[in-house]
């Protein structure tokens, strides 16, 4: 698949996502309706709220994970080999350079955020920049503009707000439920019991659905991100040496994991399944392998 029909693919699934994420908000919404005998005015209130959130994680998604993560904006003056490195990579590609970002950090890491070529951001970590040769910081920065290129990062924006809406209703309907609020005829019957189970269901899957979405991107913009850098073995070594070091960065959450350049390997069954990334070494080996 070319580029430009990657672009458009993505673009249409952001709003794919949105459809999706949605109707298991209103789902979520109508079963606490249920529950509390609200009727159709509940249910509706949740869907205008569903409505707005799409609207927040679309305009602001970039401003809420920016804060999240504590980024501080970076001036030429504080890293100038950063936006001379950073300039040269937009420049190849045509791309505004996005506004820099640095996360006062000691692990290595960086992420991409923002709705489009003009409302983007890109954050690196202060152990990056100082752990990293200049080769290493280029490959890393050129992966973090190919997810900029692709709008993988309005996408994973999109989808942390709206999982994480999910999470707060079904946190909602459990609360309900440890309070005593939901009256006993509630309890019983079919509808209780599908319910809990869509109780579950809903940001379960929407956390699987974050988490499918992250590791195809990690994938995709590694290999563009090394076609645009031309130097694959330079973040191939980016990897290896953050893999030595894996820890999280501080301010990191569920909603924020996947957006980071890479988080530690995790071991068993249930850990890979909801890892955000591929696993680091699977990535270094594709690298390694792959010629420009």
């Amino acid at each position: 698949m070319n580029l430009q029909a990657q672009i458009r693919g993505n673009v249409w699934r952001s709003y794919l996502w949105m459809v999706i994420l949605t109707t298991l908000i209103a789902a979520l919404g109508g079963l606490i309706s249920y529950f509390f005998n609200w009727g159709l005015t509940g249910t509706s209130t949740f869907i205008i709220i569903a409505g707005i959130f799409n609207l927040v994680a679309y305009f602001y998604s970039d401003k809420i994970v920016l804060r999240a993560t504590g980024a501080k904006l970076l001036t030429r003056e504080q890293a100038p080999e950063l936006f001379t490195i950073v300039e040269k990579l937009c420049a190849k590609v045509n791309l505004p350079v996005p506004t820099l970002y640095i996360l006062e950090d000691k692990t290595m890491n960086a992420f991409a955020t923002g709705r489009n070529y003009k409302h983007s951001a890109v954050a690196v970590s202060r152990g990056l920049l100082e752990r990293m040769t200049p080769e290493e910081v280029e490959g890393v920065v050129a992966h973090e503009l190919s997810h900029i290129r692709n709008y993988d990062m309005r996408l994973s924006a999109i989808v942390s707000v709206l999982v994480g809406f999910i999470s707060l209703i079904a946190d909602m309907y459990w609360s309900s439920q440890m309070m005593g609020k939901v009256q006993e005829k509630d309890r019983s019957g079919y509808l209780a019991l599908i319910g809990v189970i869509l109780a579950v269901a809903a940001p379960l899957s929407a956390m699987l659905i974050q988490m499918a979405i992250s590791r195809k991107r990690e994938s995709l913009a590694d290999l563009s991100g090394a076609e645009l850098s031309q130097r694959p073995s330079a973040l191939a070594s980016a990897l290896r040496k953050i893999s030595v070091d894996m820890r999280f960065p501080k301010n990191v959450s569920p909603a924020t994991a996947h957006l980071y350049f890479s988080t530690p390997n995790r071991d068993s069954f249930i850990e890979k399944l909801f890892a955000t990334h591929p696993p680091i070494e699977e990535r270094i080996i594709i690298l390694e392998n792959m010629k420009v």
